[in-house]
């Protein structure tokens, strides 16, 4: 069976320091040296080390991966603006530790029209 060394995961996004924000959907990316075709997944706060229930982090924990495609869509939940990671427990029914590096999640500003939420969304995914 595939030990956990062959399961190498790294993020390509979300990256140290990028800011993503509430209620804007990402599309979490990573390499690995295998086809990925499922990923436990939890949104954990880089403080307190809490983990951030997936009802209100918008990051299922059980996430099925095409076997096309190494990401995963994230809808940003309804979560504390702050530091947090993204920790993955399980790589295809492997039991592994492994974790993206630190990244900022941030309001929406107040009193902006849609097509202004919009583009923010566009624009902090574009600079990934």
């Amino acid at each position: 069976s595939a030990t956990s060394t062959d399961l190498n995961l790294s993020f390509i996004f979300p990256k140290k320091d990028d800011e993503i924000y509430i209620g804007c959907t990402y599309q979490l990316s990573f390499q690995s040296s295998m086809t990925i075709h499922s990923l436990e997944t939890a949104l954990i706060d880089a403080g307190s080390r809490e983990t951030v229930e997936p009802a209100a982090s918008g990051l299922a924990s059980e996430n099925k991966i095409k076997s096309s495609s190494q990401s995963l869509d994230w809808k940003v939940g309804w979560v504390w603006p702050g530091k947090y990671y993204i920790k993955v427990s399980n790589i295809n029914g492997v039991d592994l530790e492994n974790k993206s590096e630190i990244f900022t999640i941030r309001k929406m500003p107040k009193g902006i029209s849609a097509d202004e939420r919009e583009k923010i969304c566009k624009e902090s995914e574009s600079s990934f």
